[in-house]
């Protein structure tokens, strides 16, 4: 079985390198969901690259995440912190993608008392594989089964979080440097957005991190990025969260060239 975990930025999370013939290859109109009390439902759309028709089971997968960040499978609902299974609706739970073809799972919570402030949180597991008709024998078959994993945020509230940056280490490495910044993370939901490494002296990108996830109740992340050669005017590193999202985090560190010896 391949399993392809769609969690962005999650190294330890990665897609298996493995090849299977006749597996479904499915691609997604999100790969991440958040719902707050702006968007309390929403569409996600299944669209089928292959030719040949697939069959698609959804339910929930379950996640912890520890202090620095790393993640970690639970059980169930019992074993996760904060997990949004008795608030997520979601229909239909299976689906069959003809090939080139497109389904839509709709996908809401519903409000519940007494619900604390703050983020919920579970994956979507999205389990696909093709399904043909044997030419010899007139009966169905399916191929190699993959797993598709992807976060769905539920945000009670006003949920709200900050976000700073400090410089863990800069290490020279041949004629570059490694630069280990420390992002840390408080309040009540996860972080996510986009790091930029610039110049500071003409904004050329010197590194880029897409879709960074800080997920709650993590305190902190380390990102380690390699710069090419010396910085001679300095960096600037930014990190921005949609402005869709309520009170979205903004971040900006300069490192002046003297830090990069």
């Amino acid at each position: 079985m391949k399993i392809k975990l769609i969690l962005p930025l999650f190294a330890c999370l990665g897609v298996s390198q493995s090849v299977f013939a006749a597996a479904a290859s499915i691609t997604f109109s999100q790969y991440r969901i958040i719902l707050d009390k702006d968007t309390q439902g929403t569409e996600l759309s299944l669209r089928n690259d292959n030719e040949q028709n697939a069959e698609c089971l959804l339910d929930l997968n379950y996640y912890n995440f520890s202090v620095q960040n790393e993640v970690t499978e639970t059980q169930g609902a019992s074993d996760t912190y904060m997990p949004a299974n008795k608030l997520l609706r979601y229909s239909p739970r299976s689906v069959t993608i003809p090939g080139k073809g497109l389904q839509t799972v709709k996908i809401s919570y519903r409000h519940r008392a007494n619900l604390a402030t703050g983020e919920y949180l579970n994956f979507f597991r999205i389990s696909c594989s093709e399904k043909d008709l044997n030419p010899v024998l007139g009966q169905p078959s399916l191929g190699a089964k993959i797993n598709y994993n992807i976060p769905v945020h539920v945000r009670i509230g006003d949920a709200v979080a900050s976000s700073a940056f400090e410089v863990s280490a800069i290490k020279s490495v041949g004629t570059g440097y490694e630069l280990s910044l420390k992002q840390t993370r408080e309040g009540t939901r996860s972080v996510i957005g986009d790091v930029k490494i610039l110049d500071k002296g003409n904004d050329d990108e010197l590194g880029y991190i897409s879709n960074f996830s800080l997920y709650r109740p993590a305190e902190f992340a380390i990102h380690k990025i390699m710069l090419a050669k010396k910085p001679t005017n300095g960096v600037v590193v930014e990190f921005e969260e949609s402005k869709s999202v309520y009170m979205p985090v903004k971040l900006r560190l300069e490192i002046p060239a003297s830090e990069f010896l």
